[in-house]
């Protein structure tokens, strides 16, 4: 069995375990040991976990967490669980970007994340970090910017533009942030229960993004977090933990975000009918709807009609927000006239210009996601190039759910 194939074998191993705890309300259950599985033997198997996370040798990898984990009765969050495991948290700077588009990304790569993942009580590691942070001076870089956006509108572009600078840690799309953030609505869904307290769920958001964004490097000055799709419906719950942190969101023309949501292999939005977001829920229930009778079409733009809106809000409230259209990405000196100093690296820029403006060039004329591409190869990539097939069905559920918020968007 290779590397490869092992990974594969004990991640799907994990996934049942993660399953059957979950469906039991107990602590997370054991993996099958190494023997049992036939992998090799753990390079750190005599070292104490919670030294290896302290020192940023084991970073986290994904957390879990129980029904009653965030129960008002409660002081603190309990039974949250976080996966650890050793894995560069900078391959993404390291190598090309557009091969390593989020952190699972990268984690794929590392033999250690596939065969000897550490299972600790997430409190218990938060208390330890801090407290050696705090006795050996060290504190995080601070979280100088949050893309935020509908899923193939660019973000990813400006992702990969931000890594191409050594001052910058960028996390893109790191599962355990997107589990905090859907963490009372996953319970509301999956075992029908109101109790679960928004200060709790707040309190692991902001330890989850600690953690992520924690390093030991002081080169690094500016950290970024780029957020999955769907964790645009919490951004008033991150703008609460990082109220000063500037945020982007992108966004495109509503009939292509829907038809490039739909495509096969894309359409993750279908399953927002089991497991909708407070949002959405109120949504459907307010316009009527039931969401298990919606076509594919429909049920998707309502889902991103909901992504527009809170975006809108929070933008309206909001002194920190920029709005960031497809087309202005592809302009002439956009994203380093406007984008890169809105994020904070206008020092970065002055600094070096030509070479700021030729990284950014090679980043637009690069796709910024080869994952899935034969042999895993960087594409070249433009924008003008490009020819989305959009049918009628996608037509008349973009005019129903999202005309109306593209027509405010225009209007900003």
């Amino acid at each position: 069995m290779n590397s490869t194939q092992r990974s594969r074998f004990l991640l799907a191993a994990g996934f049942l375990a993660a399953a059957a705890a979950e469906a039991s309300d107990e602590p997370p259950i054991d993996i099958p040991s190494d023997t049992e599985l036939q992998f090799s033997a753990d390079p750190y198997a005599d070292q104490d976990k919670l030294d290896m996370i302290k020192s940023g040798i084991a970073n986290l990898a994904a957390i879990r967490y129980e029904a009653s984990s965030f129960s008002s009765e409660n002081t603190g969050y309990t039974g949250v669980y976080g996966d650890f495991c050793v894995y560069d948290a900078r391959l993404n700077y390291v190598e090309d970007p557009s091969l390593y588009p989020t952190i699972d990304d990268m984690m794929l790569t590392s033999d250690h994340c596939g065969e000897h993942t550490y299972t600790l009580p997430l409190a218990e590691v938060v208390a330890a970090v801090s407290s050696h942070d705090i006795n050996v001076g060290q504190t995080n870089p601070p979280v100088d910017g949050l893309l935020f956006h509908l899923g193939h509108s660019g973000a990813g572009v400006v992702s990969n533009a931000l890594v191409t600078f050594e001052t910058a840690l960028v996390v893109p799309e790191h599962p355990a942030i997107t589990d905090a953030l859907f963490a009372c609505d996953y319970i509301h869904n999956r075992h029908e229960s109101a109790d679960c307290s928004s200060s709790l769920q707040k309190k692991l958001v902001e330890d989850v993004i600690n953690l992520a964004t924690r390093s030991s490097d002081a080169s690094i000055t500016h950290a970024y977090i780029k957020f999955n799709a769907d964790s645009t419906a919490y951004i008033s719950m991150v703008r609460d933990i990082l109220p000063h942190a500037p945020w982007t969101f992108h966004y495109r023309d509503s009939d292509t975000t829907l038809a490039k949501s739909t495509q096969a292999n894309r359409n993750s939005c279908v399953f927002k009918r089991r497991q909708p977001s407070s949002f959405l829920a109120q949504k459907a229930i307010l316009l009527g709807i039931d969401l298990d009778g919606m076509s594919q079409e429909d049920l998707c733009a309502l889902y991103l009609s909901t992504l527009f809106e809170v975006a809108i809000n929070e933008y309206e409230n909001s002194e920190t927000g920029m709005l960031v259209s497809y087309a202005q990405l592809v302009e002439a000196g956009y994203i380093t006239d406007v984008v890169l100093p809105f994020l904070g690296l206008q020092a970065e820029i002055d600094a070096d210009p030509a070479m700021v403006s030729a990284n950014v060039e090679t980043t637009l004329t690069t796709k910024s996601n080869t994952r899935g591409v034969p042999g895993n190869k960087v594409q070249h990539w433009n924008a003008n190039d490009e020819v989305v097939h959009i049918s009628d069905k996608v037509r008349a559920a973009s005019a129903l759910f999202m005309g109306n918020t593209m027509e405010a968007f225009e209007r900003m």
